[in-house]
């Protein structure tokens, strides 16, 4: 599902912006959240999460339908602290990606989350566009690059993600917080060997969705553009770099 990797790529952002002190990545200890999706892509979510944030599972059922095409969609992430793990249930093979520019930016002692997370967006296309309740909880709005994102406390409550006229929306249905969640949750399935595919870089990420998108619609655009007037400002991985160094020497 390649819209789910421009929220993976995104939510990491707006949890260093939410967060308290770099020692807790979430304001609450643990939580679980149930999602539905809506639109092209249909299905439910399960997320875990304990340790105040660096503890997080995702379990994924979908079934995407886009140009023609059907994909379902049987996964389960893993994050463990910048390790992310990601496999199909009862497949023995998967995938580990470490987070190193995640791992950079707290470990920087003069690193400031809610100033980065902020500046971070702005760069990306992103403002905040107002406040809505979902399921109760106040939700601030963030909307850009084709996508909007309702956050209540770093926690994404609901997604709305149109790209290249397609679109999906998924859309917490419970959220129980400092709810008690198995610790098996978070074990390292000792049965699936995993692919070790480097360091993440959410902008790469983000690209990889776009272009993915647009090949799929025989489009080779060269830029991702959210309409006809606006353009995505961050346009390279150098680019994103270069921003993040210029953050940490301000």
């Amino acid at each position: 599902m390649k819209a789910i990797l421009l929220f993976t790529a995104l939510i990491f952002v707006f949890q260093l912006n939410a967060q308290t002190n770099k020692k807790n990545l979430l304001p609450f200890k643990s939580a679980i959240v149930e999602y539905v999706y809506e639109g092209n892509t249909t299905g439910t979510q399960n997320l875990y999460i304990d340790n105040n944030g660096w503890l997080q599972c995702e379990t994924t059922q979908s079934l995407t339908k886009s140009f023609g095409q059907k994909t379902e969609t049987n996964e389960v992430k893993l994050t463990r602290g910048m390790d992310i793990y990601q496999w199909v249930p009862g497949a023995h093979s998967g995938t580990k990606i470490h987070n190193s520019i995640a791992e950079e930016l707290m470990n920087d002692p003069n690193f400031n989350a809610e100033e980065f997370g902020k500046h971070t967006m702005e760069q990306l296309g992103f403002e905040k566009t107002g406040t809505e309740s979902i399921i109760g909880k106040p939700c601030e709005i963030y909307s850009g690059m084709g996508t909007k994102i309702w956050i209540w406390k770093g926690i994404a409550l609901k997604t709305d993600v149109k790209i290249l006229g397609q679109k999906t929306t998924w859309t917490a249905t419970s959220v129980k917080i400092n709810e008690s969640v198995p610790s098996s949750k978070f074990e390292i399935p000792s049965d699936v060997k995993f692919e070790d595919m480097g360091n993440l870089d959410p902008l790469e990420m983000m690209n990889k969705s776009m272009e993915q998108q647009g090949d799929e619609a025989n489009k080779q655009p060269d830029s991702v553009k959210i309409n006809s007037e606006e353009e995505v400002p961050v346009k390279s991985l150098n680019e994103l770099k270069g921003f993040l160094k210029k953050l940490k020497t301000e």
